[in-house]
């Protein structure tokens, strides 16, 4: 049976225009810009840790001064300094936490020479069978501790960023207790252990990818927000004042703003819990048991306030707006 077609809806279309112009596409996140640090060209932005930025379940405030040995770590704008060949070098962010290319984690003169214990690769999940021939002589002839974060895209990459900064910390501790020696017949009659200064030596990590400045860059952005509390904007400009050759693109910020907001979400609340349990522990908190009415009394006033709440905050967007027709009939 042939369709018939109405001249009239034929027409009628014809003469109908978009008001505006629109994109069949969903709509795009809007972008998130990395503007210069608000410091003066020749001040530092300055990172302390403080264990009041830390999650508490992830670091103890002993394990936080191990690692951080409690310094502050400046970082001073280098764009006046940088020449292109710099993008081949290895930056130091921290005091022991360096970035680079994986040209670096070849050189076994400059491993040695700057007193690495660790090198962390973040690499393409598709090459994690093939063998960097350079690196592994390097780790076998200078004893060092060596991992791996294998991921295939950026979606894959959030869920290891917490993976990466444990294997970070894990070293650091591991590396300072195996210098812990036991000092018997101490004044006190008891055993006690110390640390000969002569001979301490701190950890130092490397982490490196190709280029240095992709997925190893995202893994030490990520260890700044994790163990020094900042913020991505914050962790960004740091690491860019270091290694000026950073620039990520807005899939990563995008991720690494993801991340933020699971950081924040997971120390909220597990401050809030442990607080919960210490508050119990010393009998300060008393559960009165409610009763129900008291319950369905709660709930719809809460449900009331909430809609109205909702309600005034959804009319706000409407103030003052003009009238807007997407499509127009120019008949």
């Amino acid at each position: 049976m042939a369709m018939v077609v109405d001249s009239h809806e034929h027409e009628t279309r014809n003469t109908v225009v978009p008001a505006a112009p629109y994109a069949a596409r969903p709509p795009s996140p809007p972008s998130i810009l990395i503007p210069a640090p608000n410091v003066k060209a020749s001040q530092a932005i300055v990172c302390v840790p403080r264990f009041s930025n830390v999650d508490p379940l992830t670091l103890s405030a002993p394990d936080l001064e191990i690692i951080t040995q409690s310094k502050p770590q400046k970082a001073y704008d280098s764009v006046g300094d940088w020449t292109w060949e710099d993008r081949r070098k290895a930056h130091e962010i921290l005091d022991f936490l360096w970035l680079g290319p994986s040209t670096v984690a070849r050189d076994q003169g400059f491993l040695k020479e700057n007193g690495f214990s660790m090198i962390l690769a973040a690499r393409d999940a598709r090459l994690a069978e093939a063998r960097l021939l350079g690196v592994d002589r390097a780790i076998k002839e200078l004893e060092l501790s060596a991992a791996t974060i294998d991921v295939q895209d950026l979606q894959d990459l959030i869920h290891r960023l917490d993976d990466a900064v444990a294997l970070i910390n894990k070293h650091m501790l591991e590396f300072y207790h195996n210098q812990i020696l036991l000092q018997k017949d101490s004044p006190n009659g008891q055993d006690k252990t110390v640390i000969d200064k002569s001979k301490f030596r701190r950890g130092k990590v490397l982490v490196f990818c190709e280029t240095g400045n992709d997925r190893s860059a995202i893994l030490v952005v990520a260890y700044l927000m994790a163990v020094y509390g900042m913020d991505m904007i914050q962790a960004c400009q740091f690491v860019n004042y270091r290694r000026f050759c950073v620039s990520l693109d807005e899939p990563s910020k995008q991720m690494l703003q993801t991340y933020e907001g699971l950081l924040v979400a997971r120390k909220t609340v597990n401050k809030h819990t442990l607080q919960n349990s210490h508050n119990i522990s010393l009998g300060t908190s008393r559960i009165t048991k409610r009763g129900i009415m008291d319950t369905m009394d709660d709930d719809d006033d809460d449900d009331i306030m909430q809609e109205a709440a909702d309600f005034e905050l959804d009319r706000d967007r409407y103030t003052d707006r003009r009238p807007f027709v997407p499509f127009v009939d120019q008949n």
